[in-house]
């Protein structure tokens, strides 16, 4: 992490891939780091799209889930294990083309963006307010309440939203490193999604000196909670 560049990779994979696991994404980056857009065999399909005779699948996990129905006839899904499936990238495939995706990109700030995070944050019953702060700082999360410097851009917003998803709770006891570590990763993530440009989250991140352990058992909690903003803001993707 602190030469920023398998984290990097994992972080723009999150971007892209931001549904799956955190293994998953560890897999589809191992077998194709140029993957773009990733689908079955059968969704590329249903999406007029087919994969090219002789590619070769990128494999991924897959739950294995077995239906039981209890005494009050509800039927519950268990795990049981997983299996390995083939997903192909896009690059893999001809057909008809994708869905143009939404412009988003700005250098710094995106107005759109932000008012989609602002609904999102008060819908989580967080308020957001922009007032001029002291000194360097761009934002401030006060457990319930944002508050952003007119002059931060859209990840600012985001990390502030990512502090409140992830620290609010007071029996949170987490260091500073990692609250910072796991709020800026996410803040980049959903940055990188959106299009956001001018990120210097490894840089940020490198700072904070947290052990390899230390990222692996974040990796997951970054990855849920970048998913859970951009899937609420971005149904489509």
């Amino acid at each position: 992490a602190r030469t920023s560049e398998e984290m990097l990779s994992f972080l723009n994979f999150c971007a892209k891939f931001h549904q799956y696991s955190a293994g998953n994404i560890w897999l589809i980056l191992l077998a194709k780091p140029d993957a773009s857009y990733v689908a079955g065999f059968h969704k590329w399909k249903s999406m007029g799209r087919w994969v090219r005779k002789g590619e070769h699948g990128i494999p991924i996990l897959a739950p294995i889930l077995v239906k039981d129905e209890n005494e009050d006839d509800v039927e519950r899904k268990y795990l049981v294990g997983f299996k390995i499936v083939y997903v192909f990238d896009v690059s893999q495939t001809d057909g008809e083309p994708l869905p143009p995706i939404p412009d988003w990109k700005s250098p710094e700030k995106n107005e759109e963006l932000n008012q989609k995070l602002i609904q999102f944050a008060r819908g989580q019953g967080i308020s957001v307010s922009f007032n001029n702060l002291n000194g360097d700082a761009q934002g401030v999360s006060k457990g319930g309440e944002i508050v952003i410097d007119p002059s931060a851009g859209t990840k600012t917003l985001i990390h502030e939203i990512a502090h409140e998803l992830m620290h609010k709770d007071e029996d949170n006891h987490q260091s500073l490193a990692i609250k910072e570590l796991e709020a800026e990763s996410v803040a980049y993530v959903v940055s990188k999604h959106f299009g956001i440009t001018g990120l210097n989250s490894p840089n940020y991140i490198a700072l904070h000196n947290a052990s390899t352990s230390e990222l692996v058992s974040q990796m997951d909690r970054i990855r849920n909670t970048a998913n859970n903003i951009i899937s609420a803001i971005s149904p489509q993707s």
